[in-house]
């Protein structure tokens, strides 16, 4: 809650929770970027692996995956985000991952499953 509560503070719009995640399951691990300031979430240790390699800071477990796989997380990349504009966006709505692809975002994977 403190970090929503800040980004709110400068600026950033709240639109509600995303998704809930479950205690327990497959870790999602979060990653930094300290040269654009995103950050990015994967189940992949090697992409984890690989992106601290680039210079990318491992900040922790974020949360779990829902193991019984329940609901889709999909990962989107926006190929024409420059600077600080969004380049990964997660969303549980097939309906907003289906318009972003139509404007030209890259559907990746599912990234997740929440509850």
């Amino acid at each position: 809650m403190y970090e929503t509560t800040t980004l709110s503070k400068t600026g950033w719009n709240y639109e509600g929770v995303n998704s809930q995640q479950p205690a327990t399951g497959n870790a999602v691990y979060r990653l930094y970027n300290p040269n654009s300031g995103k950050h990015f979430y994967t189940t992949s240790s090697f992409e984890r692996d690989s992106l601290v390699k680039a210079g990318w800071h491992y900040e922790q477990i974020a949360f779990y995956s829902d193991t019984a796989k329940h609901t889709p997380i999909y990962r989107l990349f926006n190929p024409n985000a420059k600077g600080k504009q969004i380049s990964h966006f997660y969303t549980s709505s097939s309906a907003e991952r289906d318009s972003l692809v139509k404007i030209g975002w890259r559907y990746e994977q599912i990234s997740w499953y929440g509850l």
